[in-house]
């Protein structure tokens, strides 16, 4: 009990160092917010989802990360895009009737981001409500369009990337069918199989027709059947001599329609897949910013009241430590040293 009236009397001996501090403290956080430019702050509220997978594969799906990690990600790439990108001066180059500089913009941006949720909320102070809400609006629309063209790069650069080849296979597609067409011209038959499947059957009815000739006593006829069926067998063997060249050419036909039309699917894919990239789809604007009612402090009255509870712990801390330097005999030695330095000034002055 001694010891607390013991730190009383010493905090009510030096009750004007706590009272000093304690005005200066806080007189300057309420000169400051007082004397600060009256500014308006509007805010707009965004919602990121995964975003699509950027990449076009051509032979497998790859792995994507965790759900979670990929919004958080795609929520600090946007906050820094806003932050740190030129989303203001694209924003003042969309906005000439308002008189600001892009750094003084960027200065007047702050982003929001809340632990554990999918939101985002980007707040831009002005002089009046109305600049302030027209800023806040159209950096998110400038940023969410900046965004999704950096995001589309990878798929921008794969379409291409498959554009090219397309035309490529496209040649070879042609060629391939030009040459089979030229095959078949030649050889006079058009599907080899079917040519030669019929050559079977008509070779089979002529044999057919022969024996009921024979049987009918009708050599003559049967002979001249028989003749036809030699001509036939020939023209068979040269149908089977060609196959292998033919089936050749078809595989090269279909392998190259075949990629062909595999590509044609990979490149609609890739431009689905960047327009949605370029809308911005998996990044919503949930609420979009309107004319603030109220002005924002410039220090805020928890900041305030912050700074006046620190104010008066710092006062008695520093009531605690002059009164040590007192007991201490540092205040005499200061004055002993005085004493001395008048002594020395009195002969001098004296002489």
């Amino acid at each position: 009990m001694g010891e607390i009236l013991g730190y009383l009397k010493i905090i009510r001996k030096w009750w004007w160092v706590i009272v000093l501090l304690f005005v200066a403290t806080v007189g300057t956080m309420l000169a400051v917010a007082v004397l600060s430019e009256t500014q308006y702050e509007a805010i707009v509220t965004v919602q990121v989802s995964a975003p699509p997978p950027q990449e076009v594969p051509l032979y497998s799906q790859f792995g994507r990360q965790a759900l979670n990690d990929e919004i958080a990600q795609t929520r600090a790439s946007f906050s820094e895009l806003l932050l740190e990108g030129d989303a203001p001066y694209r924003t003042l180059d969309a906005l000439p009737d308002v008189s600001m500089r892009g750094s003084d913009l960027r200065d007047r941006i702050t982003v929001d981001i809340p632990i554990s949720s999918q939101l985002l909320r980007i707040g831009v102070r002005a002089s009046d409500p109305e600049t302030a809400s027209l800023l806040a609006n159209t950096l998110v629309e400038t940023g969410l369009q900046q965004y999704g063209q950096l995001q589309a790069q990878s798929t921008v650069s794969a379409r291409n990337f498959i554009g090219q080849e397309l035309e490529v296979v496209r040649e070879e597609l042609r060629s391939a069918e030009a040459e089979l067409i030229q095959f078949q011209v030649k050889n006079k038959v058009g599907d080899l199989e079917g040519a030669i499947n019929g050559q079977y059957d008509l070779i089979r009815s002529l044999r057919m027709q022969s024996d009921l000739a024979r049987i009918e006593g009708n050599v003559t006829r049967a002979q001249a059947i028989e003749k036809t069926i030699l001509e036939r067998e020939v023209e068979l063997q040269n149908m089977i001599g060609m196959s292998a060249e033919y089936v050749e050419l078809v595989d090269q036909v279909e392998r190259a329609r075949s990629t062909y039309n595999f590509l044609l699917d990979r490149r609609a894919e890739a431009q689905i897949k960047e327009n949605q990239i370029l809308e911005s789809t998996y990044i919503q604007i949930i609420t979009p910013a309107r004319p603030p009612s109220r002005p924002v402090l410039a220090i805020s009255g928890k900041l305030i009241v912050l700074g006046a509870v620190v104010s008066i712990l710092g006062g008695v801390l520093l009531t605690f430590l002059l009164e040590y330097l007192e007991i201490s005999g540092a205040f005499r030695g200061l004055e002993k040293l005085s004493e001395r330095q008048e002594v020395v000034t009195l002969p001098n002055q004296a002489g």
